[in-house]
């Protein structure tokens, strides 16, 4: 016990190089949004973790390199961090199904998905254990049920309410007609005002979006993108080559995390099997994920087939932070849910980053309002408690072994 205390000692004591692989989510954005992320944390995270936390480059050079050097002094004499953070990018394929302006199209696939997961007995399975998820899946549908109905109703008794009362005050038949339908155009712009704000509070067609390319993906009807998976693994393995680094860390946030499945499986077959002295630890990270929802859906044997390779394999390290209260997530659902392993044993560590533990009530309370705020806390630093922090992940001295340190 005492050799392994003055190992980890000796090991917190000495600089440590990271570098970091950051895979987003279906989001079109770019570099701007995620280095904005970073950013704004880096105050609140030095003060949390008693870190000098800096970023080297200016920010137009960072956002245009989608990469920036992140820089960590870890109190008055200790240790210095040093993460190279670099995003690889998929906002291309992205913007491919992103459909813009096509609320039809979205509309019809909210229908489409939703019945999907009900014919495939998703919906049982997730019913108690991905309620947040569950409750995404049908949103969008319900509400647009709920929306036509309260919308057309709304029109037929404002018609039938001004015509009548207009009559009855003795306005001839043309102007009766003629005030129903100014107060029906009033009613018709106040039901698409409030549901224009509906659908912005809750990221109705985000969620609808990511959903749809899950389900395209799942089931082919849109390019599964392996190539990008293959050069994301080679430049993984690139950096893992120079052995520049101590550590390697490939995060997958959101949908990211079935790119990161991918190249995590490609990475794994570039691998030599006995990892010569001195080369970068591999740890992969996967946040919010929707990989059970992914699987479950059928139809994409080969991403099983890698899920279960990086799940079983002693060279990397495979660590998984979901909350059981995201709805862009697949909440409690086991990472290898309905994966066969061939009876090798799961190496992967899951938790929750207990949100409502490592954040104030006023901050918890906002982001359960938010759906889209509260799948982003997961890159933006705790402000109390023990639970998981990605900055003190990322500046962490010492290789990762599990998803969470005490400050």
């Amino acid at each position: 016990m005492t050799d392994a205390r003055q190992t980890d000692e000796a090991t917190q004591a000495a600089d440590f190089r990271r570098h970091v692989f950051y895979i987003h989510g279906f989001d079109p954005r770019g570099a701007s949004i995620y280095h904005g992320h970073f950013r704004s944390g880096l105050k609140a995270a030095s003060a949390r973790w008693q870190r000098r936390i800096e970023i080297a480059e200016a920010e137009p050079e960072a956002i245009e390199a989608a990469a920036w050097t992140v820089s960590a002094k870890i109190g008055a004499e200790g240790p210095s961090v040093t993460a190279r953070y670099e995003m690889l990018l998929w906002t291309d394929i992205v913007g491919r199904y992103w459909f813009p302006r096509r609320q039809i199209r979205l509309a019809g696939e909210s229908f489409r998905f939703a019945w999907t997961c009900w014919r495939r007995g998703i919906l049982g399975r997730f019913y108690r254990p991905a309620w947040a998820l569950f409750v995404a899946i049908l949103m969008t549908p319900a509400l647009v049920l709920l929306a036509l109905a309260f919308g057309i109703a709304a029109l037929a008794a404002t018609l039938a309410g001004v015509s009548t009362a207009a009559t009855s005050l003795g306005a001839p038949g043309w102007l009766a007609t003629g005030a129903a339908v100014v107060a029906a155009g009033a009613v018709l712009a106040l039901c698409i005002f409030g549901w224009s704000r509906l659908k912005a509070w809750l990221n109705v067609w985000w969620v609808t979006r990511f959903l749809g390319y899950l389900r395209g993906t799942a089931d082919g009807r849109f390019d599964r993108d392996e190539g990008r998976a293959e050069a994301f693994a080679e430049r993984i393995f690139e950096v893992w080559q120079r052995r520049e680094v101590d550590e390697i860390l490939v995060v997958g946030h959101s949908l990211g995390a079935i790119h990161l499945v991918r190249a995590g499986a490609r990475l794994l077959r570039r691998l030599p099997d006995d990892a010569a002295s001195g080369a970068p630890n591999i740890v992969l990270l996967t946040l919010g994920h929707t990989v059970p929802l992914y699987t479950l859906l059928g139809g994409d044997e080969g991403f099983r087939s890698d899920l279960a390779d990086i799940a079983t394999s002693d060279r990397l390290r495979l660590l998984d932070v979901t909350s059981g209260s995201d709805p862009g997530s697949s909440c409690r659902i086991p990472l290898i849910e309905g994966i066969d392993l061939s009876g090798r044993p799961s190496r992967v560590v899951s938790r929750e980053p207990d949100f409502h533990d490592i954040l104030e009530p006023d901050t918890f309370r906002h982001i359960r309002l938010r759906p889209l705020d509260f799948h982003f806390q997961y890159l933006k630093p705790s402000e109390r408690g023990h639970g998981f922090d990605y900055f003190e992940l990322v500046t962490r001295p010492r290789p990762i072994e599990t998803s969470v340190a005490r400050p």
